[in-house]
C-alpha cells in the first residue's frame, strides 16, 4: 500500500463512519458540558503574612521569619520553645472550627457556618443540590470547619513569606474568611510565644504581693506593739525582743521585696520581647481570582476533541496495516541484498 492508497482509504473510512465521528464529538460535548455547569465560580484570595520580632530574639531578618515560618534549624517550627508547623496549624481541624465559629456582626451576628450554608445554596451550581442547615449547632461548625479546610490553601514561598490562600463562592465571604484565619492564625502564635514570659510574669507579680502583705501584716504587728507599750518602759526584754525581731523581719522581707519587684520588671520586660507583632504585607482584598468554567467553552473542546479521538480510532487499524507492510518491506529488501552479495562472493 503506498501513501497515497494510505490516505485514500482513510478518506473512504471517515467519509463512511463520518456519522458516529459527529456522534462521538457530541457525547464528549456534552459530558464536558455537564462537568463545566457543576462547577461553581469561584474567587480565591491570597495574603501574605511576616512577624515583626525584636531584635535580640534572633540573629535577623531571616532568623525571625524562620522562627514564624520553621526554615533552618527545627524546619518548619514556629520557634525552639514553641515546636509547631505553621502549616499544619493554619489546616487544622481546630482552626477551621474556630474561624467557623465566628460571628459576623455587620450580618446579624451570625456565624461563618451559617453564612457558608447560605452563601453555597446561593451560588450553587446548575447541577446542584441544596444544602439543609444542619439543626444542631455542633453539627454545623464540624461540617463547615470542613468546607473552609477544603478551600484552604498554606504554602511558604520562595521569599520564606507564609502565603494563605482561600478559595468561596462569593468575594465578600471569602474576604471575612480570609481575616477569619489570619486573626486565628496570629492570635495562637502570639499566645504560644508569649506563654512562658507571661507565666513567669505571674508568678513574679504573685510573689511581689505575697511579700506586700507580709510587710504590712508586719508593720500592722509593730503598730499594735507600740500602742500596747504606752507609758510602759519599752527597754525590758519582753517589750523590746519582739520589736526588735519583727524589725530584722520586716528588713530580711524588703530585702526580698526589692528582688521579687526587679524580676517582676525583668519578667515585663521578657513579655514585652516575647510579644511578636504579625504583619500582613498583602491584604487579602479584592480583586480577587475568579476561576469561572465556561459551557460553551468545554462544549467545543469536548466536540472536536471526541471527533478527533473517534477518528483516530477509526484510521488506527489501517496506519497499523500500512505500518506492516512497509516494515516487512524493508525486512526482505534488505534479506534479498544480503543473499545477492552472498552468491557473487561464492563465483
Amino acid at each position: 500500500m503506498t501513501t497515497q492508497e494510505l490516505t485514500g482509504a482513510i478518506l473512504i473510512r471517515i467519509k463512511k463512519f463520518s456519522l458516529l465521528i459527529i456522534l462521538a464529538g457530541i457525547l464528549a460535548g456534552a459530558a464536558l458540558v455537564f462537568y463545566a455547569l457543576q462547577k461553581p465560580v469561584t474567587y480565591t484570595s491570597k495574603a501574605t503574612i511576616f512577624p515583626l520580632t525584636s531584635g535580640g530574639e534572633s540573629s535577623g531578618a531571616s532568623s525571625a521569619i524562620s522562627a514564624l515560618l520553621g526554615n533552618g534549624e527545627g524546619s518548619k517550627n514556629f520557634s525552639d520553645e514553641a515546636s509547631i508547623n505553621i502549616i499544619e496549624l493554619a489546616q487544622s481541624r481546630t482552626t477551621s472550627e474556630e474561624v467557623a465559629a465566628i460571628r459576623d456582626s455587620s450580618r446579624g451576628n451570625k456565624t461563618i457556618a451559617e453564612l457558608l450554608v447560605k452563601d453555597i445554596n446561593d451560588h450553587r451550581s446548575f447541577l446542584e443540590p441544596e444544602i439543609s442547615m444542619p439543626t444542631n449547632e455542633t453539627a454545623l461548625i464540624t461540617w463547615a470547619g470542613q468546607i473552609l479546610k477544603s478551600g484552604l490553601s498554606a504554602t511558604i514561598n520562595k521569599n520564606n513569606s507564609f502565603v494563605l490562600s482561600y478559595t468561596g463562592r462569593s468575594p465578600e465571604l471569602v474576604r471575612t474568611i480570609s481575616y477569619g484565619f489570619i486573626d486565628k492564625i496570629s492570635t495562637f502564635y502570639i499566645d504560644l510565644k508569649r506563654e512562658k514570659a507571661k507565666r513567669d510574669f505571674e508568678f513574679a507579680s504573685s510573689k511581689v504581693d505575697s511579700l506586700r502583705r507580709v510587710m504590712s501584716s508586719k508593720d500592722a504587728q509593730l503598730i499594735n506593739i507600740d500602742k500596747r507599750t504606752m507609758f510602759t518602759n519599752t527597754s525590758k526584754l519582753e517589750y523590746r525582743v519582739p520589736t526588735e525581731n519583727l524589725i530584722a523581719d520586716k528588713q530580711m522581707i524588703r530585702q526580698q521585696y526589692a528582688s521579687a519587684v526587679a524580676n517582676q520588671q525583668n519578667a515585663a520586660y521578657k513579655l514585652q520581647k516575647a510579644t511578636p507583632v504579625i504583619k500582613v504585607l498583602d491584604k487579602p482584598e479584592p480583586p480577587y481570582l475568579v476561576e469561572h468554567k465556561s459551557p460553551v467553552i468545554y462544549g467545543l473542546l469536548g466536540f472536536f476533541g471526541g471527533i478527533i479521538l473517534m477518528a483516530a480510532l477509526l484510521i488506527s487499524g489501517l496506519i497499523l496495516k500500512y505500518l506492516k507492510e512497509e516494515t516487512s518491506k524493508a525486512l526482505f529488501a534488505t534479506g534479498n541484498i544480503k543473499k545477492d552479495s552472498t552468491t557473487v562472493t561464492s563465483l
